[in-house]
C-alpha cells in the first residue's frame, strides 16, 4: 500500500489494522477492513472542476510533436502530469459514464448509442438512440446488467451522492454540482432541452427511445449529448426541476484583441465569481470542435475559422489547445482556485488503444466480447493482442493543477490511475465517505477492492 499523508482517524484505523487485522470497531459494530482514501482528507480541496478532451493516446497529446503546445509548455508546468493515466472503454460514452457512476459499459454505450443503421458512408447523417438499459438486474459491484443508453434510476452517479450530501439549504455550496454543456441547446430542435435565460437550453437530450440528432456537429451548434454523462441517468432526467437547474450552458468566450482580456458570459463565468457558488464538483464539457474531436470544425473552434484542419487554428488538439488556453486561465482567476481548494483535472475520455490497469473488470455486459462493436471496427481500432491491452480505452494522461497541493511542474510516472480512480478520489476528496457500492462512499467499480485514489505522489505538498 502507497504510503500517504493521513488524518488522524486514519492513522488510528492502521494502528489497529495493525494489531487487529481490521481496522478498530466501535461498542456493537462488526470489524471493518481499512479502506485506501485519497491522501488529503475532505476539506482540503471544496472545488473539483474536470475537463475532458476527445480521442487521443498520451503520446500524441503529450509528445513532442504535438500541436497542444498551450496544454504542454504552460498548463504541465503549473500543475502535475499524470503519465500512467487510462480511460476504461470504447467509445466516448463508456468512458463518461464511467467517471461520474463507476459503472462499465453496456453494448450499445460502447457504440455510442449510436443507430448502426445510420451510420452509412459518407457519415453525413448519423443518428443516435436513447433508450433505457434493460433488464437493469444490479450485481453486488453495483453494475447493472442490460442494454441500452441510460441508466435506471436506482444507479446512482456522483451528482445524486453530492446532492444527498449537500443539497440542503444550510449547505457550504449554491450547486453541490454543476454540469457546463458549451452550444447545449443553440438550435433546440437538435437538443432539445428547455430553453435558458442565458441562451441555448438546460437538460438537453431527446425523448426516451426518441432518435438523438446531436452526434455530427452543424452551423452554429456542436454540442453532443454522448459527451454530457449526467443526461444517462433517469435518477437525473427524470426529476426535471434539478435537472434544469444542474445542467446548464457553458456560455461564451469573446476573444480579446491588441492585448485585452477575454471576456466571458454564461453560468460558468457568473459561478466562479465567489468561492460560495462554485460548485463542488464541476464537469466542463467542450463542443465537438473543441473538445478535439473533430477535424474540421462546425461551429469553429475559439479564434479559429470553420475551414480550417487539423494542425491549424481549429480541428483536433490544436482546436482543444486553443479552448484550453481560453477557458484554464478563467477558472485559474476564479477565488477557489487561487485558494487552494480547487483542484483541475484535465484529460481525456479514451485513446486509440485498448490499454488498461488497475485490475480493471471488463464489466458484465461484455460477455467476453471485447467491446469493439461495429463503431470500432469501423473506424479501425486494434483488437487486442495480449495481457493489459483489455478491457481499457489507452494510456490517455492526465494534468492536475491546484496552487496549494500539487508541486508545479511535477512530472507522475510511479501512480497507475483511471476513470475509476479518479471518481474514487473525487467522492474521498469531497467527504462522500459513506454510503455507495461499499460502503465507504465508492460507486461501482470505483469501489473496488485495492483500487487506489490519488495518494502523495500527486499532492506532494501538505500544509
Amino acid at each position: 500500500m502507497r504510503r500517504q499523508h493521513r488524518s488522524a482517524l486514519a492513522i488510528a484505523a492502521l494502528v489497529g489494522l495493525a494489531l487487529t487485522g481490521t481496522a478498530p470497531a466501535l461498542a456493537d459494530e462488526k470489524p471493518r477492513p481499512a479502506i485506501e482514501r485519497a491522501a488529503l482528507e475532505p476539506g482540503k480541496i471544496k472545488h473539483i472542476v474536470v475537463v475532458d478532451l476527445e480521442n487521443e493516446e498520451f503520446g500524441t497529446t503529450f509528445g513532442a510533436t504535438s500541436p497542444a503546445r498551450y496544454l504542454n509548455d504552460v498548463l504541465v508546468p503549473q500543475g502535475q502530469l499524470v503519465d500512467n493515466y487510462y480511460a476504461t472503454s470504447h467509445a466516448s460514452m463508456g468512458n463518461y459514464v464511467s467517471q461520474v457512476s463507476g459503472e462499465a459499459s453496456t453494448q450499445a454505450q460502447n457504440n455510442d448509442c449510436i443507430d448502426l443503421s445510420t451510420l452509412v458512408p459518407p457519415f453525413a447523417n448519423i443518428k443516435g438512440s436513447y433508450t433505457t438499459v434493460t433488464p437493469a438486474t444490479q450485481t453486488v459491484d453495483g453494475q447493472v446488467i442490460g442494454d441500452g443508453c441510460v441508466l435506471p434510476s436506482t444507479v446512482p452517479s456522483i451528482a445524486d451522492q453530492l446532492d444527498a450530501k449537500y443539497g440542503k439549504r444550510d449547505s457550504d455550496y449554491r450547486f453541490p454540482w454543476r454540469a457546463y454543456a458549451e452550444d447545449m441547446g443553440n438550435i433546440a430542435s437538435r437538443d432539445y432541452g428547455t430553453p435558458d435565460p442565458t441562451g441555448g437550453a438546460t437538460c438537453a437530450h431527446p425523448a426516451i427511445n426518441g432518435a438523438d440528432n446531436s452526434n455530427s456537429a452543424v452551423a452554429g451548434d456542436g454540442y453532443a449529448t454522448r459527451h454530457n454523462p449526467f443526461m444517462y441517468f433517469h435518477s437525473i432526467i427524470d426529476d426535471q426541476a434539478r435537472c434544469d437547474q444542474r445542467v446548464v450552458p457553458l456560455g461564451t468566450v469573446s476573444v480579446g484583441t491588441n492585448g485585452a482580456a477575454d471576456t466571458f458570459q454564461g453560468h460558468l463565468v457568473d459561478d466562479l465569481r465567489h468561492k460560495e457558488t462554485t460548485p463542488a464538483f464541476s464537469f466542463v464539457i467542450p463542443d465537438l470542435c473543441n473538445d478535439g474531436h473533430d477535424r474540421v470544425c462546425k461551429p469553429a473552434a475559439v479564434g479559429g475559422t470553420a475551414t480550417d484542419i487539423e494542425g491549424g487554428t481549429a480541428g483536433s488538439l490544436a482546436a482543444a489547445d486553443l479552448w484550453l488556453k481560453h477557458w484554464i486561465p478563467m477558472l485559474m482567476a476564479s477565488p477557489a482556485y487561487r485558494s487552494g481548494e480547487m483542484l483541475i483535472v484535465v484529460t481525456l475520455d479514451e485513446g486509440s488503444t485498448s490499454l488498461a490497469c488497475c485490475d480493471q473488470p471488463s464489466g458484465p455486459n461484455q460477455n467476453g466480447n471485447p467491446g469493439f462493436a461495429g463503431l470500432l471496427t469501423l473506424f479501425g481500432t486494434p483488437a487486442p493482442t495480449g495481457p493489459n491491452q483489455l478491457p481499457g480505452g489507452g494510456k490517455v494522461g492526465a494534468v492536475l493543477l491546484d496552487k496549494k497541493y500539487i508541486v508545479a511542474g511535477s512530472h507522475n510516472l510511479t501512480g497507475q490511475y483511471n476513470h475509476y480512480s479518479a471518481l474514487r478520489s473525487y467522492e474521498d476528496l469531497l467527504g462522500l465517505t459513506s454510503g455507495g457500492t461499499d460502503g465507504y462512499g465508492h460507486l461501482g467499480y470505483a469501489a473496488k477492492t485495492g483500487l487506489e485514489p490519488f495518494g502523495t505522489d500527486v499532492f506532494g505538498k501538505h500544509d
